[in-house]
Formats: structure tokens, C-alpha cells, sequence
């Protein structure tokens, strides 16, 4: 743990909690830190010495997924801040999608971080779109990826894979889309054909 340079805590003239500088301050201890600080309120300017005892943020085991590949990785969380499936997190500089918590020995769908031995996620800044596409009596399947955010919508036109499809009805989790559009990280499948191109 490195000392802040702001921090919210109570102030003794604002009586509420509002944004300290950090003018100086020293952490020390083992499993608690204790942070010892001199602090200035950024509402009244208010100088005033603080005490605050905090547990150290711990490593939990994290596995995350991109298509075929997979590899082990830590995430530094604090003790008692849950982790949720569909939780999205970053894991160094990638963001990633929670898919699977093991807390004491069974998967659960949430659990606090110090009962957590391992995390299974996958990559998040790509989402892999599956296709359907109709081709002549016979349908193919491919994917494109997509950021989570992208918009797909009902008579699009895109490439995908060596087709040039448009898109006719998008299956999201409850429901089957035949108007409108999904984001990508929402979309369970998407139906398209094939463009037919005429001679002019």
C-alpha cells in the first residue's frame, strides 16, 4: 500500500465526509495498516490529524480466457469487497468479464474476496459474435469480434468472414430481435443471408 494523496473522511467542522489532501502521512502494521495522516479539507480547509486502520488488499488466483487460450494471472482486491458473476473488472491493463467464482470449495455466483480461492474470467475489450449465415439450402457459421459497446442492428450489411451478409433477426438472451439492434456483448446469435449482388 503506497499513501494516498486524497482521501474521504470525516471532516470535525463540515461534520460529514468529504475530499481530504493529504498533506503528509506514514502507513505502518502488518495484517491491519494503519495509516497515520495529517489531512486538509477540500470543502473548509480545515487541518486536522487522522488515525484509520485498514486491512491490506490480498491476491486472488484469476483465470482469464481469450477464444482458445487461457492464462493465470492475480487480481489485488480488498478483503471485503465482494466479486460477483458478470462482474466486470480489470486485470492489469485488460478489462475482463467474471464468468465463475470458487469460494470454499463450490461455485457461487458472489462471494466476499478473502473466502475466494480462484476467479474465472474472460477478455473483455473483444466479445466474440457468433453468425448464422443462410447459404442457398445450407446455413455456415462464423463470428466477428466486436467491443461489448458495438451496435448491431436488423438490416445491417457487414463483412463477415468472405460473405457480405445483412443481418434479418439478432437472439438475445430472452428473446429473438426482428426490428431494432443488440450490443455485442448482449447478443447470444446473430441470423444474416447472404447479399445477392445483380448485374447492372
Amino acid at each position: 500500500m503506497t499513501v494516498p494523496s486524497s482521501i474521504m473522511v470525516e471532516c470535525p467542522i463540515c461534520r460529514s465526509e468529504t475530499l481530504h489532501e493529504v498533506l503528509h502521512g506514514k502507513l505502518g502494521g502488518k495484517a491491519q495498516a494503519v495509516f497515520e495522516s495529517t489531512v486538509r479539507c477540500k470543502e473548509c480547509n480545515q487541518v486536522h490529524p487522522i488515525v484509520l486502520k485498514v486491512e491490506r488488499p490480498i491476491e486472488i488466483p484469476i483465470i482469464v480466457s481469450w477464444l482458445k487460450d487461457s492464462k493465470k494471472s492475480t487480481i489485488v482486491v480488498g478483503p471485503d469487497d465482494a466479486l460477483s458473476i458478470e462482474d466486470e473488472i480489470m486485470c492489469g491493463d485488460e478489462p475482463v468479464l467474471i464468468t465463475s467464482i470458487e469460494s470454499k470449495g463450490a461455485r457461487v455466483k458472489r462471494a466476499k474476496a478473502r473466502n475466494i480461492q480462484t476467479v474465472w474470467a474472460r477478455r473483455f475489450d473483444k466479445v466474440r459474435v457468433p453468425f448464422s449465415i443462410s447459404q442457398r439450402a445450407k446455413s455456415v457459421s462464423d463470428h466477428v469480434l466486436a467491443v461489448p459497446d458495438e451496435e448491431f442492428f436488423v438490416g445491417d450489411v457487414l463483412k463477415v468472414g468472405k460473405h457480405e451478409v445483412v443481418i434479418h433477426s439478432i437472439k438475445i438472451e430472452d428473446r429473438s430481435l426482428r426490428a431494432g439492434g443488440a450490443l455485442a456483448r448482449d447478443i447470444v446469435r446473430v441470423y444474416a443471408n447472404i447479399v445477392r449482388k445483380t448485374n447492372s
